[in-house]
């Protein structure tokens, strides 16, 4: 573990950067009141931003958001975005619903699905990483144009989870024989995997022009994430806590977190907008507050892994990503 890792609550990191923050535009993606995502919208609430827009697939999702922020911050103009990531065509029309935004200061995609039935998206795609990985590709590809708007110190934050350190790019069968090969936690590993090696290739290809770009490990937090995991899914990983024997692709322990509150897993994200210290990092991914790039293994390291991730996913979304 790094040293400087540690686990803290949003409201410290907001009180140490948290005035980055004021008049800012804010897109946050997965919003829900029993998410992390909804967290993190109360929590930027409090630093007196423009605007914050809230994505969920309905928007029964983030009304109890909403009202929160009002009630404490009503100067806070909130709005609902409605997007489902399972579905490109409808990611590309939530993008068209905001030409009237000049541009986003921060985008958190936050959204995910972790360990459901074998399934496909409407275009095809293995349900987690369609929707954990493609759906943010084309995302952040259309949505590029009003991050630069926002000039320098504005930020692509991707949520990732420690099952990257499992994970890895199926190249030649990410659909998993169609659901014949399907391994839920494998799938999750893989698109958790994606998401960093993402970001790891964007974070280069931004970092001239000062656009801050990290991946996020929120740590362990009881969500609505967690709604596909088995009945003894928690039982589970406190048996692998006492038998200290979980390691990554390459062999190297890995140190399972402790459950931690929304407001410390929003944390991180926060550190990855706004932490002026890890400025110089970019394309990072991010535990415990903290650049953690040492745990990463070395597939996700494999810069031929990046090129070839940003070509399939080019050719899956059919979306050329220039930069």
């Amino acid at each position: 573990m790094s040293n400087n890792q540690q686990i803290l609550r949003s409201e410290v990191v907001l009180e140490k950067y948290g005035k980055a923050l004021a008049g800012k535009t804010v897109l946050i993606t997965g919003v829900s009141d029993d998410s992390i995502a909804g967290e993190l919208a109360l929590q930027l609430s409090a630093a007196n931003p423009k605007l914050l827009i809230l994505s969920a697939r309905a928007e029964a999702k983030v009304a109890g958001i909403q009202d929160k922020i009002k009630s404490a911050k009503p100067n806070v103009e909130t709005r609902f975005l409605n997007m489902d990531l399972s579905d490109l065509a409808a990611v590309r029309d939530a993008v068209e619903g905001l030409k009237d935004v000049p541009h986003i200061d921060h985008l958190v995609c936050v959204a995910g699905v972790m360990f459901p039935p074998y399934s496909k998206t409407k275009d095809g795609f293995e349900s987690q990483l369609g929707v954990n990985y493609l759906a943010n590709f084309l995302l952040v590809k259309l949505l590029l144009p009003k991050i630069h708007a926002a000039g320098p110190d504005s930020s692509v934050v991707i949520m990732a989870s420690s099952m990257a350190r499992q994970g890895k790019m199926h190249f030649d069968d990410f659909n998993f024989s169609d659901g014949r090969t399907y391994d839920p936690m494998v799938a999750y590993g893989q698109s958790n995997a994606a998401r960093v090696m993402f970001v790891k290739r964007l974070g280069e290809k931004l970092k001239a022009e000062k656009i801050r770009v990290f991946s996020v490990d929120p740590g362990a937090v009881q969500t609505g994430l967690q709604r596909h995991c088995p009945p003894n899914f928690l039982d589970q990983v406190d048996e692998w806590k006492k038998a200290g024997a979980m390691v990554d692709m390459d062999g190297k322990p890995i140190e399972i977190p402790p459950w931690t509150t929304t407001s410390e897993g929003a944390a991180t994200l926060i550190t990855g907008m706004i932490d002026p210290t890890i400025a110089d990092y970019n394309g990072s991914y991010l535990n415990q507050n903290a650049v953690s790039d040492h745990e990463l293994h070395t597939h996700i390291n494999d810069e031929g892994n990046w090129t070839k991730l940003w070509e399939l996913s080019e050719s899956l979304t059919k979306e050329k990503f220039c930069l």
